[in-house]
């Protein structure tokens, strides 16, 4: 977990929110790369030097943005997780990830950072993407495993591939929607659909 440092959790609320807003705000709009600290500093009134008592760089700064999303799209999913060990995995995973595009219509800024983070695919790229496809692969393969011995799945599906398989085709879904524009929820969960069948029913 991304952490500033306590000199920025020690600021007001209000100005905590300013230094937020005006990152989402400067990363929903440019790169990594192309960021500018100096927006950022202008646009939530602090002294420049007053930036690194809160963060040690810029990376520091993006991380935790990503970081604040992770956390308020949790959030936004706990509801479905209340009951969450009696659901089947595929049930579970296409429940999640309606509500996970409900979660990316109600918050547009935040698909504009991931937009731009999926189109430049700097180096900071591999890293971020790294990170979340790990913590999803353990989180889903728990998941898998629990529907083997309920005879759901079957015993001799390799957990880790089909957790990883899931992830990766929904997760190009969600790209190739987010790079074309407006997010459609129809038909990003029809195509999403589609992949659970396939996984359901098999090919032969």
């Amino acid at each position: 977990m991304i952490i500033p440092s306590n000199t920025f959790f020690n600021l007001s609320t209000d100005k905590q929110d300013r230094i937020i807003t005006a990152s989402i705000n400067e990363f929903s709009k440019r790169s990594f790369e192309d960021a500018k600290l100096s927006n950022i500093i202008k646009e939530s009134m602090i002294p420049r030097g007053s930036f690194y008592q809160y963060f040690i760089d810029k990376k520091d700064l993006y991380l935790y943005i990503f970081e604040i999303i992770k956390n308020k799209k949790i959030e936004y999913l706990k509801n479905l997780l209340i009951n969450e060990q009696e659901i089947p995995f595929l049930e579970l995973f296409r429940l999640l990830y309606a509500q996970g595009i409900k979660f990316s219509i109600d918050h547009p800024q935040y698909v504009d950072i991931f937009k731009v983070f999926i189109n430049t695919k700097g180096p900071i790229y591999k890293e971020l993407m790294g990170d979340s496809g790990k913590e999803a692969q353990a989180y889903y393969v728990g998941y898998i495993e629990s529907d083997k011995a309920k005879g759901i799945i079957r015993k001799d599906i390799d957990s880790q591939i089909l957790a990883d398989l899931v992830i990766s085709l929904t997760t190009n879904i969600a790209i190739n929607e987010f790079s074309e524009g407006e997010i459609n929820y129809d038909n990003l969960l029809k195509k999403v659909d589609n992949i659970i069948s396939i996984f359901k029913k098999g090919i032969e």
